[in-house]
This record gives C-alpha cells, structure tokens and sequence, in this order.
C-alpha cells in the first residue's frame, strides 16, 4: 500500500495535457517540483484510461529527473535514483522545452512577496528561515522574510517562554521585516529538521487578519501566518537548493533590503505589540500565542432580527422549545468532515431528503430505459423535430434525439432543449455541452414521457435537476408547448408544466458551537444563502469546492487550539422532535450567511 501520492499534470510542445497519479512508499521518490513550469522526465510511466480519460500512473521501476524550467538556470536533474542516464540529447531537450514553455505557460500566480499579501489569502512563499522554535506537540513557529514588508503588522508569537534557535541580534535587527508561521500537524516534523538560514518555499499558506486592542493604543490590524495540516493544494515546505534560480533573485533582493525600515502603521512596532499581547495573555485563559479574540469580528453576519439580544448557550439548553435565539460562539466541529458528503436533494413540499445520485447509478438507471424500444409514431410532431439512429455496439441499440422548435423553427444549438430516447450517460453528457438543456425521455403509449424520476428530468451544462417522485404527478411531454414561446427555459418551469416538484441542492451539515457558557449541536441546511455558493454548483465545481474548504478550514483551522478560532455570529432555533415515547430538542440555524470578505 502506498502511504504518498502526487498529483502532476503535465504538457508537452504539441499542446497535449497528460494528468499523472504518482504513487509511492517513499516521498522522497515522487518528483521533486518546486513550481509550475518545472520540467520532468518520467520512466516507466504507465498509461491508461479512466473514466473516458487519459492519465499516467507509476509502474513497477517508476522514477523521474526534475528540471528547473527557468531559460538560462543551470540544468541540473533533481532525483531520488543513484543511477541516471542524462545524455546530450536529453540537455538540448531541457533547453528547447524551457525556451518553449517561456511563451507558453505562464508563471505561477499562486507565488506572492510578502509586500503583496492579503488577508484570507492562500498563496505560496519564497523565504530564508532565521529562526524557528517549538511551540507545543501541535505547532511550531517558523520566522522568515523575504526581503519586502506586510501591508499590515504581522502577528508576533510570544517567546519568552520558548527557546527559539537563531541568531536574537539578527531577528530583532530584521524585525520589520520578518513575519511568524505557525505550523501545524504533519508539517511539524518538516519544520524541525529545517536548518536556520535556509531557503524554503512554503505552498498554501493562509493569512488571516485579526483586530487586537492594546493598552492607550487603538485598535491594531495583524496579519496572521498559518500553515494548516494535511496536503490538500499541494500545502507543505520544500527546502530550495542555491542553484535554483529563485534562490538567486531571493538573495539579490535580501542584500538590498533596507533593514533600517519601520512600519508605518501609527508608530505601532513589534515590542509594542507584544507587550500588548503579554498584558492580554497574563490572565491566562488564552495560550502563549494567543490572543483574547473577545473584540475580533464575526466570521458570519446576521440578515434579520437584529432585535434579538445574544443568548449564553448554557441557558438555551434550558429553555424550552420552539424559540428562537441570537449566539456568538466557536465552531468546536462539524460533520460530515468531507464536505462533498454534506450536498443532499431536499423537497421543499414533503420535506424528504434523499442522497445525490452517483454516476454509476445513474447509467444503470439510463441503461433500463434504453431497453424500451423508440415509437416511431411519436416523431416528429409539431414540437419537436425527430433524429434516430442505431449504434453499433451494445446490442444495436436504438436513441433518438427529440429537437424542441420555437415557434416552429430550430433554434440555433445552445438556444434548443433536447428530449433522448435510449441514450447512455456519456451521450447526454456531450449533448448536454452543446445544447441548451436536455430531458430524458421514453416511449409512452399516446406521448414520450418524462423516463424516471430516480434520475434528472433535466440536464443543463453539468447541472442536474431532480423531481421528487412522491409528490410529483408526471404530466406527458406535449404539455411543454406552452413553453415553445419562452426562451430560455427555467427548471422551475419546466417543472411545473411537467407535474414535478423539483427537489432543492441544500448542504445539510452539524455545527457543534461552543461559547465558553456551554456546547450545542445546531443543523445546517442551506441552498446557498449561508455560504454565499450554490448547493447545485459545488460537486461539479472545482473551484467552489476549494471556496468551501477555505470558509470551513477559517471556521475550523486544524491542529489550533479553540482560543484561535473565529466567532460565528448566528440565530438558531429550537423545535421539538419526537422519536417513539422520546422527545428531543434540536437546533437549526437560520437568517446567516459568510462574512464577504471570507468569500
């Protein structure tokens, strides 16, 4: 079983991209890629098909040589083998793909100076590491720079306590200049055996901006430096060689750095700060690192019933239901942790919830349908114009696309929905691409008929659309003339005129909320009023779902104790269940949503 997997995609000179699934026992062995642009080669790749797509995969005597893809950079093959060839034909192939890819890819948007940092911000950091320390069995303090300064003061870790390995003089002489990260979970061991005076480059480091109130001084923005456990995004550390050609315009910039520079920021400066940070830590009911986040904003913002005044968790669990009531508490945690799993079809009528059907069920579902064989009496009608074929696999089976006229004439391809008798998963798929919207469709015994409700009524682009089967009283085809008129068409009404009642993408999750007063469990169900990101979207949408990992790991950051978490401002509501003879009390939230500048 292999412990370590990479995820790499790759292109060549004739524009074709290539994903490779790298599996192996030993990180070391996986390629060593410091940036988008670098250039491998593989051995032993093997190739195959998954899911109608081409991917490589590591094969039994896998290994590689990275390259630097910088022109001019020295060619020196990054590997984990003893034993290589590197021919002169291989060096003119690094040369030529180097001056190919300097027009070609362009360079990594994810790398940022600290001069150009934002808040709620992941982004990958070149650095040299002056000192580091052991903060608890949890995290460790990285201290870095990069040669520019932070827009904002960042976040300094107290460490009288701590012994921190460095040079003191030279930290407090570059203290303008150099920023604390917290390091978290598997990355601990990494940022132990990382030698001061290093050059790293750390990926998917995440900013946060918090408000501190220090003694006779008004309030002071920090930027906040984390990087959360696991590897999702590629987040880690990588130790840069002195060849490498960023470690060259890293040092440059260092040597120029003006160490003399203050921050002007209200004369606030680092010993200032931490002597705030002590005054406010001396109570001891925060750790060492910190901060009573008591005047810190919400995460979440309320969207009515601001009347409401804030109720201590300890005297809801009291009270009894239904009420409704204001909270500012923490995120303790929440299920499901693999938020994909969070996504479920809701009926807004019955209220049933029902898991979103996976793909292999529904090609299962499309298969029975195409064992019914096309009535070639219901072609080509006054709606719609009739196209059939036969395939010449799977049993000679038949499919017949059903062109929906307005007003009858063809609409140009992306302007006309489509009805399918007999066709395959993949087939709707690729039609969905090119035509406006697509309905599943059977032969009835006087008109076509919706195929089944246990799969979408309606396909548009990658977006399913489902129709609860309880409630739903299915209507025959013909009736959508009424909507020959109206483009584009909406789901809701071709629903409607339909007979279905269209199921509801919600996200169905439980917050366990702590505010110091007491713990409760509160229940999320949102369409995309909460997260500001639409249910429907987010399992189809790479970048949503990354949206949503983001807001969750801000809520709920890994590996940091509780103190450090946000608030989340919230109403809930309390209802009565009833379970047999037993009656329990549950808790909803409502009227919330993300703060925007978290979105």
């Amino acid at each position: 079983m292999f412990d370590y997997c990479s995820v790499v995609t790759i292109v060549d000179q004739t524009n074709v991209k290539l994903t490779c699934l790298l599996f192996s026992g030993n990180y070391e062995a996986l390629p060593i890629i410091y940036k988008n642009g670098d250039i491998v080669r593989f051995h032993r790749l093997k190739i195959q098909v998954y899911k109608k797509e081409t991917q490589g995969i590591t094969s039994s005597g896998f290994a590689s040589l990275t390259f630097e893809g910088t022109l001019g950079a020295p060619i020196i093959p990054r590997t984990s083998s003893k034993y290589f060839n590197f021919t002169a034909e291989d060096h003119r192939m690094v040369e030529a793909l180097r001056v190919w890819a300097s027009t070609h890819i362009s360079p990594s948007s994810t790398l940022v100076k600290l001069c150009d940092v934002q808040p709620l911000q992941y982004f990958d950091l070149t650095c040299q590491l002056l000192g580091k320390a052991e903060v608890d069995g949890t995290s460790f303090l990285l201290k870095v720079w990069d040669g520019t300064r932070t827009p904002f003061p960042s976040w300094r870790i107290l460490i009288q306590d701590l012994v921190l390995e460095g040079d003191l003089n030279y930290i407090h002489q570059l203290q303008n200049l150099t920023i604390d990260i917290l390091v978290y979970d598997n990355h601990v061991q990494v940022a132990k055996s990382l030698k001061v005076g290093s050059f790293l480059r750390i990926y998917s480091l995440h900013t946060k901006l918090q408000s501190v109130n220090l003694e006779n001084q008004a309030t002071l923005l920090a930027l906040e430096f984390h990087l959360h456990g696991g590897t999702s995004y590629g987040r880690g550390i990588r130790v840069l060689p002195e060849s490498n050609s960023d470690v060259d315009q890293l040092k440059k910039v260092l040597e120029s750095a003006d160490l003399t520079t203050v921050n002007g920021f209200d004369g606030i400066c680092q010993s200032e700060c931490e002597d705030g940070f002590r005054s406010l830590s001396s109570s001891g009911s925060v750790s060492l690192y910190e901060v009573e986040r008591c005047q810190q904003l919400s995460a979440t913002i309320l969207t009515d019933h601001y009347y409401l005044e804030k109720t201590p968790i300890c005297a809801i669990l009291k009270q009894k239901a239904p009420q409704r009531y204001r909270i500012r508490a923490k995120l303790r945690s929440y299920k499901p942790g693999r938020l994909f799993q969070s996504v479920k079809l809701h009926c807004p009528k019955c209220h049933a919830l029902q898991e979103v059907p996976h793909e292999g069920d529904l090609d299962i579902i499309l298969q029975e349908g195409a064992t019914i064989t096309p009535d070639t009496k219901l072609q080509n009608t006054s709606l719609y114009d009739s196209k059939m074929w036969t395939t010449t696999d799977q049993g000679e089976r038949k499919v017949v696309v059903h062109f929906v006229k307005n007003n009858g004439i063809l609409p140009l391809s992306n302007d006309c929905p489509i009805l399918i008798e007999g066709g395959r998963l993949g087939e709707i798929y690729k039609l969905a691409n090119k035509f406006h919207s697509v309905i599943p469709v059977r032969s009835g015994h006087e008109d076509l008929e919706v195929l089944d409700l246990s799969a979408p009524f309606l396909i548009q682009g990658k977006v399913h659309h489902y129709g609860c089967k309880q409630c739903s009283t299915l209507r025959p085809i013909q009736n959508l003339n009424s909507l020959v008129d109206k483009t584009p068409w909406i789901p809701s009404s071709v629903a409607e005129v339909l007979g279905i009642v269209p199921l509801q993408h919600v996200f169905l999750m439980t917050f366990t909320l702590d505010d110091g007063t007491g713990v409760l469990e509160a229940y999320l169900m949102d369409s995309d009023k909460f997260f500001q990101i639409p249910a429907s979207e987010i399992l189809i949408n790479d970048d949503l779902q990354q949206s949503m990992d983001m807001i969750m790991d801000m809520f709920c950051p890994s590996g940091t104790k509780i103190d450090a978490y946000p608030w989340l401002e919230c109403f809930i509501t309390s209802y009565n269940v009833t379970s047999g003879a037993e009656q329990q009390v549950c808790y909803q939230i409502f009227d919330t949503t993300v703060a925007e500048d978290l979105i």
